[in-house]
């Protein structure tokens, strides 16, 4: 690693973990204090209300935290290239970025999951695992009993699920940033639009039609690519195929901001 991509790898890695705390800050005080404070002024606060208000779902607003936050794309850009970072190198810093930081917040999300929430909803460290995402729909294939295991590839699953979604952010971003700013309200605001239009107008069709369409073949194609085999002794979703998928994902979505980021020109003001 050269010292200019482990240089900005660092910066950015800081500078996104700062971010992440304040997100993890705002999204305690909005959902732990906002009831604990309603709670107060209506002389209802009790213990047990306390506890329940710390079970919140860490993966999931890390998951949302590390789509949205690589779709800021330029302004680093912007900075690291005025400071003589290649694009190339911009790229790989932030590659390395999200991986690192997926890292982090699995373990983050995982670790306040079995010893803060799962203790609250007062449940074993084993039966917590079928409630946990991964362990519910892929908690069967190595066995109820093998726990090291399924905690193990639990880990990597996610791992690779918040690195998917950071490269699919990151590929957005990169394409958002070659934008202008009215180009990019006009989408933002026209594509949501449109969608709902065009799905409108689907179901209308469907609906109209007297055709009869067989979505059984895009049925098993969409079951392979999250797992399903239809062997209930052995579990009827695989995480193996499953994780192919997401490297797939990954890689196609890598190669995207790859080509655009490549695209990046420095702004006039």
């Amino acid at each position: 690693m050269s010292a200019k991509l482990k240089a900005t790898t660092r910066y950015l890695l800081r500078e996104q973990l700062s971010y992440l705390g304040v997100v993890y800050l705002i999204v305690l005080a909005a959902l732990i204090g906002m009831p604990l404070i309603s709670a107060i002024f209506n002389h209802n606060l009790t213990w047990q209300l306390i506890l329940n208000s710390l079970s919140i779902n860490v993966g999931f607003i890390f998951g949302c935290f590390i789509f949205i936050l690589p779709m800021l794309t330029y302004d680093n850009f912007k900075l690291l290239i005025q400071n003589g970072i290649s694009r190339k190198t911009y790229w790989r810093a932030r590659l390395l970025n999200i991986i690192c930081l997926s890292f982090i917040g699995e373990a983050i999300a995982m670790a306040y999951y079995f010893f803060v929430t799962n203790p609250i909803a007062h449940r074993s460290f084993s039966a917590g695992f079928k409630y946990e995402f991964y362990g519910q729909l892929y908690g069967n294939f190595f066995g109820a009993h093998n726990l090291a295991g399924n905690l193990l590839m639990d880990f990597i699953f996610m791992w690779l699920a918040f690195i998917m979604l950071g490269l699919c952010g990151m590929a957005v971003g990169s394409i958002f940033s070659l934008l202008t700013k009215t180009v990019r309200r006009i989408v933002i605001i026209a594509v949501p639009i449109l969608g709902l239009f065009f799905l409108g107008f689907l179901i209308n069709w469907l609906a109209r039609t007297s055709i009869h369409l067989n979505f059984e073949g895009l049925a098993k194609f969409l079951g392979f690519l999250v797992g399903f085999t239809g062997n209930n002794k052995a579990g009827a979703l695989n995480p193996l195929i499953a994780t192919g998928t997401l490297l797939v994902v990954s890689v196609i979505m890598a190669g995207i901001a790859y080509y655009f980021n490549h695209k990046l020109k420095i702004k006039n003001a």
